[in-house]
């Protein structure tokens, strides 16, 4: 029997205390411990006009030490040039220099700052500090040079699944909130590059008491611009532990920022795989065709993602000791995540009438999982 729900019952929101019509500033704050197993992210990607790409990711915790005890507070910048070079710069603060709200959110990690208002606007003011050597999810940055200061204003109103408590089992949870499109500008400083710069992000801030690699089967996470149109895509399937429930999420909002579409329940979704392909270097069976439909009240959707293209394959088991990968075998484990560029077509029915709209999408397939 699948374990897995979005904890969205009136009972759900009362004993976790929060309002199930607004999405309040201190969901936002600091929501998760230091404890064993227990890890936090607040995340932004942006899309700059000039093609070029920013991931910036405050989080108590690095990847390594979600196992352990104790916060290590760090900031991840990831940067990939307008032709595709990619840049790493990664920051690491004592527990003492680091000041974190939990009334709402308002960071201070040494120098580096997030500060947000009410999921309307965030700041983030990243300057140079000294140079050591850091390494983070096998990425290492020696030089620490980068300079931030960048404005974010929300454009659509947050995304909150239910009380944006996924629950897995009695004893596990992992939480999302999101705000799907965002206005982007200011200025950085980056690999000896400096621009004013402007565009669309995303946000989001996720905290969770289980290691997602035991948490997921795997997720196909994916935003774009189609047409007049934002979509987020977040289809979840949990591990073989919680007999693998599967928690499809769907946003759409139009052009004017108004959401015209909202799903977070499987019993409103049909999801087929209808194509998969051998991943060379994994020789992993991954989905290569998926289509969605959902269908609420008087709105269907149906969407399609084809023929995807490889952008960056990170072979986490491969790249593992040997005694991991003994863990993993006996786990029946095989992690992996691939970002791909795929075509995509969303169909949208309203009041007996069907928009068709193809575009392309930039979007993830993390894959704890062996087989699908």
């Amino acid at each position: 029997m699948a374990q897995g729900r979005i904890m969205n019952q009136p009972e759900d929101f009362k004993k976790l205390g929060i309002n199930p019509n607004k999405v309040e500033a201190w969901e936002d704050g600091r929501r998760d411990t230091d404890e064993a197993g227990h890890a936090e992210v607040w995340y932004l990607d942006c899309s700059f006009d000039d093609n070029s790409t920013l991931v910036l990711g405050f989080r108590p915790k690095s990847v390594d030490q979600v196992v352990k005890k104790g916060d290590n507070p760090n900031v991840a910048i990831n940067y990939t040039t307008s032709d595709g070079k990619p840049f790493y710069d990664y920051r690491l603060y004592d527990v003492k220099d680091a000041y974190s709200s939990k009334d709402r959110l308002d960071l201070k990690w040494g120098p580096s700052t997030l500060v947000g208002k009410d999921w309307k606007e965030y700041d983030i003011h990243v300057e140079p500090e000294p140079d050591q050597e850091l390494v983070m999810e096998g990425k290492k940055s020696v030089e620490h040079k980068t300079a931030i200061d960048l404005h974010f204003k929300a454009e659509v109103e947050p995304f909150r699944p239910g009380s944006g408590y996924i629950a897995f089992g009695d004893k596990y949870y992992y939480n999302f909130i999101c705000v799907t499109r965002l206005s982007v500008s200011g200025k950085v400083k980056i690999n000896g590059e400096e621009k004013e710069v402007k565009g669309s992000a995303y946000y989001n801030h996720q905290w969770f008491n289980i290691h997602p690699l035991n948490a997921f089967h795997y997720w196909v996470w994916g935003r774009q611009t189609i047409g007049k149109y934002g979509v987020l895509l977040y289809d979840m399937v949990g591990a073989d532990d919680f007999g693998r429930p599967r928690i499809p999420l769907m946003a759409i909002d139009d052009d004017n920022g108004k959401r015209i579409f909202e799903n977070t329940s499987a019993e409103n979704a049909e999801v087929a795989i209808l194509d998969t392909y051998v991943q060379e270097e994994t020789n992993k069976v991954t989905p290569k065709t998926i289509r969605y439909k959902f269908a609420q009240d008087d709105v269907q959707v149906e969407y399609t993602i084809t023929d995807p293209k490889e952008i960056n394959l990170i072979n986490y088991y491969g790249l593992a000791s040997d005694k991991a990968k003994k863990q993993y075998d006996a786990q029946d484990m095989q992690p992996t995540y691939t970002r791909y560029l795929a075509p995509t077509e969303l169909k949208i029915t309203r009041d007996g009438q069907t928009e068709t709209i193809d575009s392309s999408m930039l979007y993830e397939i993390n894959f704890p999982g062996k087989k699908l």
